[in-house]
C-alpha cells in the first residue's frame, strides 16, 4: 500500500462525527468505552462500532481491565493533529477559531 493510500485511510477512519468525538474525550487520556458512550451521548452499540473502526486503522489500542475495555490514542502526535485541523477548519473555511 503506498503513502496516499495509507493516508487516506487514516483520515477515512477519522473523517466521521462520533469518531471525531471520540478522539477528542481519548486526546484527554484513557477512557472505558462505558464512559465514552456517556460523553459522546450514544448508543454502546454504536460507539463500540466506531472504537473498532479506529482500532482496526491503528488510531486507537485496546486493554482490559477486569470486566472494562479501556481505550486510548496509539500516537502521542494525534491529539495535536486535532487541535490543527480544528485551528485551520475554524481559521480558513469560517473565518474564525471556535
Amino acid at each position: 500500500m503506498g503513502q496516499h493510500e495509507i493516508q487516506a485511510e487514516f483520515l477515512q477512519a477519522m473523517g466521521q462525527t462520533t469518531r471525531l468525538k471520540i478522539l477528542e474525550i481519548l486526546a484527554e487520556g484513557e477512557r472505558c468505552v462505558c464512559d465514552i458512550q456517556v460523553a459522546v451521548g450514544e448508543q454502546q452499540s454504536n460507539v463500540s462500532k466506531h472504537l473498532a473502526i479506529l482500532r482496526r486503522s491503528g488510531i486507537l489500542t485496546a486493554r482490559r481491565e477486569g470486566g472494562r475495555v479501556i481505550y486510548r490514542i496509539r500516537n502521542g502526535r494525534i491529539p495535536e493533529f486535532l487541535r490543527r485541523l480544528s485551528d485551520l477548519v475554524s481559521r480558513d473555511f469560517f473565518g474564525s477559531v471556535t
